[in-house]
């Protein structure tokens, strides 16, 4: 009854459009290939109904040549879609044709019709590898490049070069450049697609490519990517895909996986990884040992999870602002993986975390940003974990209590130790990490209000400290800095009770003083003739990198220099606000 209905509905719709001169409009101009050249055979197919079967499409798409194939992708509680591939060109013209004119219709619906992406093309080049049967070896391929027609040496000395140093040459060359030496002549294209095996790193920064200035935006696109990926993917070992601007679209993921079997390191946070883009990189690339992403398109962990299993490898996963990684995909990463850094996870939960957390027996670095989640339970495992010596637990943690901060005070191999940011930090917790953190070597606690001259003093005890950043304590003053011997860089912006007295008796105490940011404090020329004067005296030839911008310091008003000291007028406080 239902189909009766329709077809009366579009009986009398044609006859509308007949009285207002819809069939007068001229056709669209349909292309026979894509934008690379290759032959359309293949149409995607949109807007299925459910009943919707193999034989339902072939029946109608019949009608516009002979069909070699149909497959129906079927998605639960979402619109299913097909792939059609006519026998020839023409055929999927027709259909395109009709489907520009909304007369492909079937089961109550009208379907969309668009030609298939230049990889799943029968024609393309990867699908053409596929059935070659003679494929030559390593040493038939050498053979095969002499075999073209010699060139006359008279006509270019270029030519007297033999490969090798062609192959060298040409890997100086941007990748745009060296495309187009394989238009020169045979021997020239022979050895320019010999010369990829060479590449084992790529990224998408403009002077690797050597994109024209004439393009209005100057970012790789996907047509361009997988160009490049059919040359060198399966040798690449190293792809960055973090840059922005890019052109890059959704199936990027997919075509990384087939054409590059051998990644081992892979940065993707230009991306939203989605789960067919996961499934592509599961079912091809299983030797990968370092992992950064940025966000999952959906909830798909499941995806992510099967990702891991199958890289029993992986030593780094990192990812970079996500809404939807709950923590559970994290059970199924390697047991002797070394670092995990996970920056605003927002919906990332300590139950699933923890649990995850445990199973780890060699995890070395550990970074929690802003993962607004956590609870104090997770600070007790992480406390358990005595491999850890590099942590960065910063930003907003509302959830996190000051006692529960001590727990990692338990990390008695910690050397590196990034506490930006977080308000739990008190003098009490810092007093605590000196006493049972002897091994620290960095430490990081800018923007936590709560410090005082107490909690630093505490940190002056610990005698391998090395690197200590103090931005905008506001409550610390010059007697926080009496007893700094070893320290070797010092990063004081905005620090407003910091005076000259301090600032002087800080570079005496401290010979190995190898840079000092006091962007932002209140020092005057002072303490600049105090750091002349000590540093003349300085015999170890450390130069001391003095940075003076935003305070009351007047540089023309100094004559007198040193050679071990270096002073720097700009106010990189300005810049860190910005950041924040």
């Amino acid at each position: 009854m239902a189909d009766l209905l329709w077809r009366k509905f579009c009986a009398t719709i044609n006859e509308i459009s007949q009285d207002i001169t819809l069939n007068n409009i001229p056709d669209p101009i349909i292309s026979e290939t894509t934008e690379e050249g290759v032959p359309i055979r293949k149409l995607f197919i949109g807007n299925l109904a459910e009943r919707t079967t193999n034989k339902d499409l072939q029946k109608l798409f019949s009608n516009y040549g002979k069909v070699n194939s149909c497959y129906i992708k079927r998605n639960n509680g979402k619109s299913n879609f097909a792939f059609i591939t006519f026998n020839d060109v023409e055929g999927g013209i027709k259909a395109r044709k009709a489907a520009s004119r909304m007369e492909i219709q079937l089961h109550c619906r009208i379907l969309r019709v668009s030609s298939a992406n230049s990889w799943h093309q029968p024609d393309s080049v990867e699908n053409q590898r596929r059935f070659l049967k003679n494929k030559l070896d390593d040493s038939d391929e050498s053979i095969k490049i002499h075999e073209f027609i010699e060139p006359d040496f008279n006509e270019s000395p270029i030519h007297i070069l033999n490969d090798d140093c062609l192959m060298e040459i040409f890997l100086y060359l941007p990748i745009a450049d060296r495309i187009r030496t394989e238009r020169v002549c045979k021997r020239w294209q022979a050895v320019s697609q010999e010369s990829w095996r060479a590449v084992k790193s790529l990224d998408l920064e403009k002077n690797t490519w050597g994109l024209s200035s004439k393009i209005r935006i100057r970012a790789v696109d996907t047509t361009t990517l997988r160009k490049v990926l059919i040359r060198c993917g399966q040798y690449l070992t190293n792809l960055d895909l973090s840059q922005y601007p890019h052109l890059l679209s959704s199936s990027t993921l997919t075509i990384v996986g087939k054409f590059c079997p051998n990644l081992q390191c892979i940065n993707i946070k230009a991306l939203e990884l989605s789960p067919s883009g996961i499934y592509s990189l599961m079912n091809n690339c299983q030797s990968i040992n370092k992992l950064t992403i940025k966000s999952l398109t959906g909830p798909c962990e499941k995806d992510l999870s099967q990702l891991f299993n199958v890289n029993k490898k992986l030593k780094y996963f990192a990812v970079d602002g996500d809404g939807h990684i709950s923590g559970k995909c994290l059970e199924y990463l390697p047991q002797n993986i070394e670092e995990i850094h996970l920056n605003c996870c927002l919906s990332l939960v300590s139950n699933h975390f923890n649990l995850a957390l445990q199973k780890f027996n060699n995890l070395h670095s550990l970074t929690l940003n802003s993962c607004v989640c956590i609870t104090d339970s997770t600070l007790e495992t992480i406390g358990e974990i005595k491999t850890i010596i590099n942590l960065e637990f910063s930003g907003s943690n509302p959830m996190i209590s000051a006692i529960s901060m001590n727990n990692l005070a338990k990390l008695i191999n910690l050397q590196q130790l990034c506490l930006s940011q977080n308000l739990a930090v008190t003098d009490e917790f810092l007093i605590n990490i000196s006493n049972k953190c002897k091994k620290l070597k960095s430490l990081d606690i800018s923007y936590c209000g709560a410090v005082t001259n107490k909690g630093i003093n505490a940190i002056a005890t610990l005698t391998e400290l090395e690197i200590l950043k103090l931005k905008w304590l506001v409550q610390i003053t010059d007697e926080a800095f009496e007893n700094f011997h070893n320290i070797k860089v010092l990063e004081c912006w905005s620090c407003t009770n910091i005076r000259d007295r301090g600032i002087i008796k800080l570079i005496e105490m401290a010979p190995n003083l190898r840079t000092l940011d006091l962007s932002g404090c209140s020092i005057t020329n002072d303490a600049i003739k105090a750091a002349i004067s000590i540093t003349l005296k300085r015999t170890n030839n450390i130069v001391l990198q003095m940075i003076v911008g935003g305070n009351e310091t007047n540089l023309q008003e100094l004559y007198e220099i040193s050679p071990w000291l270096l002073i720097i007028n700009v106010d990189l406080s300005l810049l860190g606000n910005i950041n924040n």
